[in-house]
């Protein structure tokens, strides 16, 4: 028996028996990354997981003590991927930087284990799959981004913490690219500093029962975002988070998005709970969302196309929405829907088309109408079938006690209730942009649903429900613009209108 194999089998031993970290003698065996003893070490991993105590990480003791454990892990990652074995991260805390998972790896993280985030340290993500094939991620253990240290102040207005590094630049807690034929189950993705979960021009990854929860405060804490990926299913999940909850880009550069599927899920932001981009910019098709319950949202279901990438056939199906409104500089407007398409960049910018949008079986609650707007492109082909919405009253902010929005066009501050949100939107006058980017919304009322430049809608069995009594900025039951209506609304003259305008 070889030490080198002699440090697997403790690993083992310590996984079965919850034995106390290996002593410096074992920790000293391990074998070097080449010769026979490594061979048999990879061997054994083959068929045991390996824990990465026998190559001396150490879970922290306490709230000042900080061990980095990025190598240790590693090492142990590098030898379950070359024997296609497996990782067992034991309980407790384990702070890391950058860890990278390759092809063939099972990695699980037992009950009470813990991956964070190292500040400072941690660049992309607290794990990585890059470029990689058939890996394996499990739970219960949790993934933790420590989001409370990137903290640099608080803004109560806008109800955010400031972070102390630009969006994009902090780290992601799980972080998947290039990579094909990733499973992930159960596992926790918690506090991180910006999105939980990123995946990007990767296909075949299959996400079941995982829990994601960033900060109700922090901003472009994302839930779940694949970027320009094919054949991505997340089902029977749980996200609560500040910002959007599942968000679908396409990014320039690295292909479509195709073949999304979410099924099962809830959902809770302070932004939207699904949103398609602001990265629009190939194309993004075959998408389904069902059964899904979005709760305490400030946004439900949206589009916010801002590029060139076209958006075909997507559909909510069996959907709860409850959406209420926060402070205005997070998206959404308290909307049950919002789709819009414009430029982001600059006004003269392309933009795609939108085309094949169904929203089947939806009932709820919201605080705003829904906004379905074409507005640059036109959206051609809509159905909204079994819908039935309340209009209702809800947060401190449609009392009138939050911060006000301001208006595109002079800045001037009006309040937010039954606004229309075009956001984010290229502003030709450079003196608003930046108020605007976040703050500015066009002055309307809460119309139930109200259609833009849309051509071929459908509405079967559609019931719209304002509270009773009405407030002054509860607009109808159905709107449109001039050119829906010449275009023609079938199903317009069956909508069931309770205690709209007149």
């Amino acid at each position: 028996l070889t030490m080198g194999t002699l440090a697997v089998l403790v690993a083992v031993a310590i996984l079965a028996e919850g034995l106390p970290p290996p002593t410096a003698a074992i920790q000293a065996s391990v074998p070097p990354s080449d010769g026979p003893s490594f061979r048999a070490a990879m061997q054994h991993a083959a068929t045991s997981c390996i824990d990465p105590r026998v190559y001396g990480a150490v879970p922290n003791r306490g709230a000042q003590d900080h061990v980095v454990n990025t190598v240790a892990i590693q090492k142990a990652l590098d030898v379950a991927s070359a024997a296609r074995g497996c990782v067992t991260i034991p309980r407790g805390d384990f702070w890391v930087a950058d860890l990278v998972v390759s092809d063939h790896t099972t990695v699980m993280l037992n009950l009470g284990a813990r991956l964070s985030a190292t500040p400072n340290i941690t660049v992309k993500a607290v794990l990585r799959v890059n470029n990689a094939v058939d890996v394996t991620i499990s739970g219960p253990g949790e993934i933790y981004g420590n989001a409370e240290l990137y903290i640099a102040s608080y803004i109560p207005i806008d109800n955010e913490f400031q972070p102390n590094a630009a969006d994009g630049s902090r780290p992601n807690n799980l972080l998947v690219e290039n990579s094909v034929g990733l499973t992930v189950r159960g596992i926790s993705l918690l506090n991180s500093s910006d999105w939980h979960f990123r995946m990007v021009k990767s296909r075949d990854i299959y996400v079941d029962a995982i829990t994601i929860e960033g900060d109700s405060r922090f901003p472009n804490n994302d839930g779940f975002d694949p970027v320009s990926c094919i054949n991505v299913t997340l089902v029977n999940s749980r996200i609560d988070v500040a910002d959007d909850g599942v968000c679908p880009k396409a990014s320039a550069g690295l292909g479509p998005l195709q073949g999304l599927t979410v099924r099962n899920c809830t959902i809770r932001s302070g932004s939207h709970a699904i949103k398609f981009g602001s990265n629009t910019d190939t194309t993004m098709r075959d998408v389904l969302f069902d059964n899904i319950t979005i709760i305490d949202s400030n946004g439900g279901m949206a589009i916010q196309q801002r590029s060139e990438g076209d958006i075909i056939n997507v559909t909510w199906s069996n959907v709860i929405v409850q959406t209420r409104y926060r402070a205005p500089r997070w998206w959404g407007n308290g909307d049950w829907i919002s789709v819009t398409n414009g430029p982001q960049r600059s006004p003269a910018h392309g933009i795609g088309t939108i085309s094949n949008i169904s929203f089947i079986n939806i009932t709820g609650e919201s605080e705003n109408g829904a906004l379905i707007s074409g507005l640059t492109n036109g959206l051609h082909g809509l159905l909204l079938d079994n819908v039935r919405i309340k209009i209702t009253t809800s947060s401190n902010y449609s009392r009138g006690l939050g911060p006000p929005c301001y208006t595109p066009t002079t800045g001037a501050a009006v309040p937010c209730m039954g606004t229309r949100d075009y956001r984010p939107l290229a502003d030709a006058n450079a003196t608003h942009h930046n108020l605007c980017h976040y703050y500015c919304r066009t002055g309307a009322v809460a119309d139930g649903l109200y259609l833009e430049r849309v051509h071929g809608a459908v509405l079967r069995n559609v019931t719209i429900e304002f509270e009773s009594p009405r407030k002054e900025w509860f607009g109808k039951c159905l709107a449109m613009d001039a050119e829906t209506a010449a275009a023609g609304v079938v199903g317009a003259d069956t909508v069931r209108c309770i205690n709209g305008a007149s």
